[in-house]
């Protein structure tokens, strides 16, 4: 994996656990706050992003396909997502919700002739434990209950969402130009058909779309508009540089250790000495993935 790409993931998982964790803070709000981030980004975006499309280089027609296709992905995800923090911890939520689609997504590259190397099979691994090591409140006291709950269904829903999105993704990066200018149109396009599904999702369920106006009730969905479409945008771009979509997925997984140190803190909830602890599992796991992808273990 190029050093460039790592930089990439790196900023996009700080900014990852940025809005996160402000859907966190207010998990009763999250249903329309979610909306209101999206909103936010199509609106700044969209006018840009078509006079690009109209006037500039044309992205194939199959793309437009790709991007109704992530898009339902993305509602699943953000409404598990959402279901996710008001049913169980943050520190359980978010780092379990990112950690399983990595296998998935390592079966889907080995598919598609990019079979990550031994070490980097290493690297997946140690994520994978050190996220599922994070719902425990004590080693000496597991209790099945941890794992099958309310939350970890939306969990599984969330993670279904990832895997969908991320796999979709990455083909159409291989369709559109090279380059952060075309990553950000296809992204702004991609919020588009995310923020319809997401309302229409949203409606369908019965939930809230609206919620108080003026600055107080925007200011935070900006701050995470910011960091959602920033994060992802980069994320898209890493995609075009590195070949194997589960390296840069699990380099992401910083964006756990800085959620779960910070949702402990935060939110107080139970057990952060275990859970930063099974944090660094992630990041030995992303040290494998990044030497692998260096070369040394390349085959």
């Amino acid at each position: 994996m190029p050093l460039f790409a790592v930089i990439l993931v790196l900023i996009s998982a700080f900014m990852h656990a940025g809005w996160n964790l402000l859907l966190g803070t207010q998990p009763r709000a999250s249903y329309y706050i979610l909306l209101r981030i999206t909103l936010v980004i199509v609106a700044v975006g969209l006018g840009p992003a078509l006079a690009a499309e109209f006037w500039g280089t044309h992205f194939p027609a199959q793309i437009w396909l790709y991007l109704t296709l992530a898009g339902i992905f993305q509602a699943l995800y953000q409404f598990g997502l959402v279901r996710g923090y008001q049913n169980g911890h943050f520190t359980v939520v978010y780092p379990v919700a990112r950690s399983l689609p990595i296998l998935l997504l390592a079966v889907i590259d080995a598919g598609r002739g990019h079979a990550p190397a031994p070490a980097a099979w290493l690297g997946l691994g140690l994520v994978l434990l050190g996220c599922m090591v994070i719902p425990l409140e004590s080693l000496r006291g597991f209790k099945l209950s941890y794992y099958w709950n309310h939350a970890m269904i939306w969990i599984i829903v969330t993670a279904l969402g990832v895997v969908g999105y991320t796999w979709v993704d990455k083909v159409a990066a291989e369709l559109i130009p090279a380059g952060p200018a075309a990553a950000a149109r296809y992204g702004i396009f991609e919020f588009t058909t995310t923020t319809l599904f997401y309302w229409l999702l949203l409606k369908a369920a019965r939930h809230p779309t609206t919620g108080p106006g003026g600055w107080l009730g925007w200011k935070v969905p900006v701050i995470g508009a910011m960091c959602f479409f920033g994060g992802y945008w980069l994320i898209l771009w890493s995609y075009q540089i590195s070949p194997q979509a589960s390296y840069v997925v699990a380099l992401r997984q910083l964006s756990v250790v800085i959620g779960v140190t910070l949702g402990a803190i935060l939110f107080r909830e139970p057990a952060p000495a275990l859970r930063i602890s099974a944090s660094l599992a992630i990041v030995a796991g992303m040290a494998c993935l990044a030497l692998a992808g260096s070369g040394l273990w390349y085959e």
